[in-house]
C-alpha cells in the first residue's frame, strides 16, 4: 500500500526524475552492489523514492567522444555538464519534478531550461561546495551561478554550517536544511565485542579533499598501544613502512566494510575546517552502533550531540589522544547507543532521505499542478 504524493487533479503518481552526475549510471551501481562494493542498488538510495509514491527515471550516460569533450570544456570553465544535462533533457521534460545530488547538476537542469531546451520544472537542487568556495570564485564563474542558483525551487544543503554560509552569501536563494541518509540495511548494529581488547583500534575512512589523516598519524602513528586502520584509496604505501600500526585498506568490499567498523573501539572521522564534510562515515558508525570520534566541522555536529560523540578541535593531535582515553567501555558504548538511538529517531536512512525528498516536492509539484503545467 502506498499513500505517497500524488498529482492534484490526476490519479497518477508523479513522476521525478532523478539527475545524476555523470558517472553515476543506475546500471553500473546496481552491478557494483551485487558485487559488493557499493552499499545500495542506486547512488544515494533514489530507487527509494518509487515506495514514496513516485515513478522514478534516472540520468543515463552518453559515452559518446565528441559529446564528452564539449562536457569537458564546459567542466573546466564552469564546473556544469551542460552535455550531460542535454543528453537527458527528455527525461527531464517527462517528468513532474526533477531531484539532484549536486548543485552542478542542478544548474546544469536549470540553465538549458533557461535557455529553452528544456520545458520548465521544478528543480530540488543541493548545495555541497559551492557556497564553501564561494569567496574564492573568479568573477565569471559567480556571474553564471548566482542566477541559475536564485531560479533553482528549492537548494538543499546537508549540514548547518553549509546552510548558514548559504543563506548569508546569497539570501535570495530559497535554502533549506535536509538530513542525509545512508543505507541502513548495510550497517547494521553490531554487538559490542572490543570491551576487553588492550589495543585500541581507530578505523577511519574516506576519500574527500577535507579529511586531515596527518592529525591521526601523529597522534596515534608508531604507539603500540594503538591500531590505526585508514581506509583511502589514496594514501601514499610509503606510510605503511614509517607507521608500524598503521594499515590502508583500499577499496574493501561492503562485508569487510561492516567487519572494519565492528572491529573499531572507535571510528574516527578527522577533518580540516570545512562547512560539508564527514557525515556518511559519521552516519554508519551510529547506524552500527559503533562510537565516533570526529573534528568539531563539517557535517557531523548537525547529526550528532555532545553526548553522542567525542568532539575535537581541528589540527590538535593531543586533544584526539585525550578523547581516545576518556571514556570506560561502559562511557563509550553508552554513548554509541544515544547516537544510534538518534540515528533511528531522526531516521538518518536513505528511505527516511527520500521521505523528506518528498516532503519538500509536495507543494512544489502542487503549484505546478496549479498553474496549469499538467500534461496527462
Amino acid at each position: 500500500m502506498n499513500d505517497g504524493p500524488s498529482v492534484p487533479g490526476s490519479a497518477r503518481r508523479p513522476k521525478v526524475h532523478v539527475h545524476l552526475s555523470y558517472g553515476q549510471s543506475v546500471a553500473r551501481f546496481a552491478e557494483l552492489f551485487a558485487a559488493g562494493q557499493q552499499p545500495e542498488r542506486t547512488p544515494y538510495g533514489f530507487h527509494h523514492a518509487e515506495e514514496c509514491g513516485f515513478d522514478v527515471s534516472f540520468s543515463e550516460d552518453d559515452r559518446r567522444d565528441g559529446r564528452r569533450k564539449i562536457a569537458r570544456w564546459t567542466l573546466r570553465r564552469f564546473s556544469l555538464d551542460l552535455s550531460h544535462a542535454y543528453f537527458n533533457r527528455r527525461r527531464m521534460a517527462a517528468a513532474d519534478i526533477i531531484w539532484t545530488m549536486s548543485e552542478w547538476d542542478a544548474m546544469s537542469a536549470r540553465l538549458l531550461m533557461e535557455l529553452g531546451v528544456v520545458p520548465k520544472r521544478p528543480i530540488i537542487g543541493t548545495a555541497i561546495w559551492v557556497f564553501d568556495w564561494w569567496d574564492g570564485l573568479s568573477a565569471h564563474r559567480r556571474l553564471v551561478y548566482e542566477p541559475l542558483l536564485k531560479r533553482l525551487d528549492l537548494l538543499l544543503t546537508h549540514t548547518q554550517a553549509c546552510l548558514n554560509k548559504a543563506r548569508a552569501t546569497l539570501p535570495a536563494v530559497r535554502t533549506q536544511l535536509m538530513h542525509f541518509g545512508i543505507a541502513a540495511d548495510t550497517f547494521q548494529p553490531v554487538s559490542d565485542d572490543v570491551a576487553g581488547r588492550r589495543v585500541t583500534r581507530i578505523v577511519a575512512a574516506g576519500n574527500d579533499m577535507t579529511r586531515d589523516w596527518q592529525v591521526l598519524l601523529d597522534a596515534f602513528g608508531n604507539d603500540p598501544d594503538y591500531e590505526l586502520v585508514i581506509i583511502n584509496r589514496e594514501l601514499s604505501d610509503d606510510l605503511l613502512a614509517k607507521y608500524t600500526n598503521l594499515t590502508i585498506p583500499r577499496e574493501p568490499p561492503m562485508p569487510e566494510f561492516r567487519r572494519l567498523y565492528a572491529g573499531a573501539t572507535y571510528v574516527a572521522v578527522p577533518m580540516r575546517d570545512n562547512i560539508y564534510s564527514g557525515i556518511t562515515v559519521a552516519l554508519e558508525a551510529m547506524a552500527m552502533g559503533v562510537p565516533v570520534i570526529a573534528t568539531r566541522t563539517g557535517g557531523v555536529p548537525t547529526y550528532m550531540g555532545e553526548d553522542e560523540a567525542l568532539f575535537v578541535p581541528p589540527a590538535d593531535p593531543a586533544a584526539w589522544r585525550a578523547a581516545a582515553t576518556s571514556q570506560t567501555p561502559d562511557e563509550r558504548q553508552a554513548m554509541a547507543r544515544r547516537a544510534n538511538a538518534r540515528f533511528l529517531r531522526e531516521d538518518y536512512s536513505t528511505l527516511g532521505m527520500m521521505r523528506r525528498y518528498t516532503e519538500f516536492s509536495a507543494p512544489l509539484i502542487g503549484r505546478r499542478a496549479k498553474d496549469g503545467r499538467i500534461d496527462d
